[in-house]
């Protein structure tokens, strides 16, 4: 007897100002990471971090700090950087946005649907994060922002992931994040988009890259998991 299909929905949260804020956590351990890797004791770090992926960010450190923009460079910067994070988040921490753990605990408990990160986090430092946090549990898996610099096309990659994954019963994903570039990238694959000023990015900004729905944060439970669903 063939097994009925079981349809599913895939809402994938960005990390940083969407889930949680880490007060610059990011932005201390690569500056350690450009001094003890290279020797750069004051490193140029003044990098726009919203909506990038970390490999753009590694590029352009390097580049930034006179540092030959190769692949054995930027793999000596990352790794330096995964093993300075968990450190970084012990010293300086950082908070769970409003309404986090309620939203996530409740699509949680939903038949048919699943949860997943899109960040552009390294997958090692968005693992450790939410371990910090108390997050990782919701979330069956993470794609990373490691092999590309431009959003979009992780966002591509993300799909692909979720193809393999889940095959033709996908009948819906959701991108979740507070930065254009998050709303943007869940254009490219054809989700639809939700977004939050938790970040560095106001209402107004946000609801101009035209996604289905903006909050100010996701506090009210109820209303977010209406639009979410």
């Amino acid at each position: 007897m063939t097994q009925a299909k079981i349809d599913v929905r895939v809402f994938l949260f960005d990390i940083d100002g969407t889930l949680l804020s880490t007060k610059g956590v990011g932005r201390g351990a690569l500056s350690q990471a450009m001094l003890d890797e290279f020797g750069v004791a004051h490193p140029d770090s003044d990098v726009v971090f919203s909506g990038r992926t970390d490999r753009s960010l590694l590029m352009e450190l390097l580049q930034r700090n006179g540092l030959e923009v190769t692949e054995e460079h930027c793999r000596r910067l990352r790794d330096r950087y995964v093993s300075l994070m968990g450190g970084h988040l012990a010293r300086q921490g950082g908070v769970v946005l409003p309404g986090i753990r309620a939203l996530l605990t409740d699509l949680f408990r939903r038949d048919a649907l699943e949860l997943a990160v899109m960040t552009g986090n390294l997958p090692e430092t968005a693992t450790q994060k939410l371990a910090h946090f108390d997050l990782r549990q919701w979330f069956a898996w993470i794609s990373g922002g490691s092999l590309h610099v431009e959003r979009d096309d992780l966002a591509r990659r993300t799909a692909e992931i979720i193809a393999r994954r889940y095959g033709n019963s996908v009948t819906e994903v959701v991108v979740v994040g507070d930065t254009p570039a998050d709303i943007r990238c869940g254009h490219a694959i054809g989700a639809k988009t939700i977004a939050v000023a938790t970040g560095e990015f106001s209402i107004e900004s946000l609801t101009a890259e035209n996604p289905t729905k903006t909050f100010a944060d996701f506090s009210q439970t109820d209303e977010v998991l209406a639009a979410l669903l």
